[in-house]
């Protein structure tokens, strides 16, 4: 199916099936249309510390962070992995659809020379996720072993150095793989390999759903330019306390975290046996309160469950609240997030 400008696979035979190997034993997942852009030189710390909602400064060589490009106002613009690869050089990754917007506004805001390179199209990138196939990964690279979680470096194959990330979208662990252009052989015969021992092909509607039952936020749903993080619950993504001059939108989102916000993200357990689509209304006591962002009947827990965007009053835990769901209504409680979390 047609994804952000790229032919991307919905699936290799059973979405369910893809989905629940990725939880038991592992899956790989062909992420060549997330965006890949490089920022080098002595001012592209700089750079990323402005445009970017986390410190960037503190972080260490082959350390990769989670954090998100706001405009002023707080509204995002993407959520983003910043990996450092060395004193000067970082790759940030981004979503695929927000890929030509994220380079504009770096470009928009170096005013001090760092260089920025797309090379997005020059590479392939693949998502390795769940046990069996971390297990095949660190047989063939035992150092990836000692690799923390949102850790970053490099892996030999062949004649190729290939980065390597140990980061992922379906709440498993897992590895992210990037390779050059002149590379993608290798990369194929690599996954070729890894797929023979347990390890499936997965396509976008098993990362959807493995992303929502982890909780993980989408471009799009649960974030744009008109939801903040601070409304979309992270929180722990926004370093409010950066000194002067701050990241763009910091002060917008520092109000708002002290004063609070209207909406806020929250999971819901739907008694019913559909799916609650994007935008399904969100009622308490027949007032609409809010709406869906994310609705999947979850393969692992076997339950309807959806993230959605409430009215602050109404998002603590237990409260039970109604979920049209095409003609009828569904009751629905707000319990924690993430709904799934691996052992």
């Amino acid at each position: 199916m047609p994804f952000a400008g790229w032919e991307m696979p919905l699936h290799f035979g059973s979405i369910l099936e893809e989905h629940r190997a990725t939880r038991a034993s592992g899956s790989i997942f062909d992420v060549s249309h997330m965006g890949r852009l490089s920022l080098t030189g002595p001012q592209a710390e700089g750079l990323l510390d402005r445009v970017v909602t986390r410190k960037i400064s503190g972080m260490k060589d082959g350390q990769a962070r989670y954090g998100l490009a706001c405009r002023e106002d707080g509204g995002t613009i993407d959520d983003l992995i910043v990996n450092r690869m060395g004193p000067e050089d970082f790759l940030v990754v981004c979503n695929g659809a927000n890929r030509e917007c994220v380079v504009k506004h770096l470009q928009s805001h170096n005013t001090t020379g760092a260089e920025i390179s797309d090379d997005t199209v020059g590479s392939t990138m693949v998502a390795v996720q769940g046990p069996a196939a971390v297990r095949r990964m660190t047989a063939r690279w035992p150092h990836l072993s000692d690799m923390k979680r949102y850790r970053c470096g490099l892996i030999e194959h062949g004649e190729h150095s290939l980065f390597v990330a140990r980061t992922g979208y379906t709440g498993e662990d897992g590895f992210e793989v990037i390779a050059p252009g002149s590379a993608t052989e290798a990369v194929i015969e690599l996954l070729d390999d890894l797929a023979n021992h347990d390890v499936v092909d997965a396509g976008l509607g098993a990362r959807d759903s493995l992303r929502l039952e982890a909780a993980m936020p989408l471009y799009g749903h649960e974030l744009s330019e008109s939801k903040d993080p601070i409304a979309a619950g992270l929180r722990f993504a926004v370093t409010l306390e950066k000194e002067t001059p701050g990241f763009i939108g910091q002060e917008a989102l520092r109000q708002k975290a002290e004063q609070g916000v209207p909406a806020t993200l929250v999971g819901l357990q739907i008694q019913a046996p559909r799916a609650a689509r994007q935008g399904a209304v969100v009622k308490k006591q027949n007032e609409e309160i809010g709406e869906v962002t994310s609705g999947v009947v979850s393969p692992t827990m076997q339950q309807s469950i959806a993230m959605a965007m409430v009215a602050t009053e109404w998002s603590t835990e237990g409260t039970i609240l109604q979920v049209e769901i095409g003609r009828n209504v569904a009751e629905a409680t707000v319990v924690p997030m993430p709904f799934y979390k691996r052992s």
